[in-house]
């Protein structure tokens, strides 16, 4: 049984790719996503940036959505609301964390709100318009009043970038246009982010890894791939099921 707010997140005309579709689109490789189900599988909040709009920030945020630790509820964050989020622990989702004008999107006191729900055990989940996590800090930490502490509970901060001018061929698996990682910074809420990955030189080493479960969980994506199931919640029936 899948959680209806995830069938909500992707419902539509059209079905949003997955964490399969983003692997063989060659976002990322094996090793990466085996690595990031390891910090969503383990309760990891993320953030998904990029500067400009329609790189897919949205697509790759949901898509980690299948790993989300079994029994966490799904929420979204919306604005005059996220204050009124109560225990238990849950996934809150915002679908932006802007001062444009869209009415879904987080700012001022929303904001805040929405960071001082990882004290509540919450984890949370978000896209931002930035391409370094230096910029989204000055804007929402010194811009914006949040907290440093509660900044820095966000466990990791991805951003994407694209190669190639068509975003419809990278849905097409088009080879000259691709989504891809460009950097992700990790922090386990007491130092500052760090940078743990770049597109050129990959994946450090560190305490941000967990060699035994990522290759638990990249043998797991390995048999998925092969498998009949593509959509974010059949991707999540069958790692919640993997046992």
């Amino acid at each position: 049984m899948t959680d209806p707010v995830l069938d909500e997140l992707c419902a539509g005309d059209e079905v949003p790719l997955s964490f399969l579709d983003l692997i063989e689109r060659r976002t990322l490789d094996l090793e990466l996503a085996a690595w990031l189900v390891t910090c969503v599988a383990g309760g990891a909040s993320w953030i998904t940036g990029s500067g400009p709009g329609g790189i897919g920030k949205t697509t790759i945020m949901r898509s980690l959505l299948s790993f989300v630790p079994d029994g966490t509820p799904f929420a979204v964050a919306l604005p005059g609301e996220v204050a009124k989020i109560q225990p238990p622990a849950k996934c809150v989702i915002s679908h932006e964390l802007s001062d444009h004008t869209p009415p879904t999107y987080l700012w001022d006191q929303d904001l805040r709100d929405f960071f001082a729900l990882s004290e509540a055990g919450h984890i949370l989940v978000g896209n931002v318009h930035a391409d370094d996590v230096a910029a989204i800090r000055q804007e929402m930490v010194d811009g914006c009043g949040v907290p440093d502490a509660r900044f820095r509970a966000v466990d990791l901060f991805c951003f994407v970038k694209m190669e190639g001018q068509d975003p419809e061929a990278w849905r097409i698996k088009d080879k000259t246009s691709r989504r891809y990682f460009e950097k992700i910074f990790w922090s386990d809420s007491h130092p500052d982010h760090v940078l743990v990955f770049t597109a050129a030189d990959g994946l450090t080493r560190g305490p941000h890894r967990d060699p035994e479960a990522e290759a638990g969980h990249r043998a797991f994506l390995e048999t998925a791939l092969a498998g009949p199931a593509r959509t974010v919640q059949e991707i999540r029936a069958a790692f919640l099921d993997r046992r």
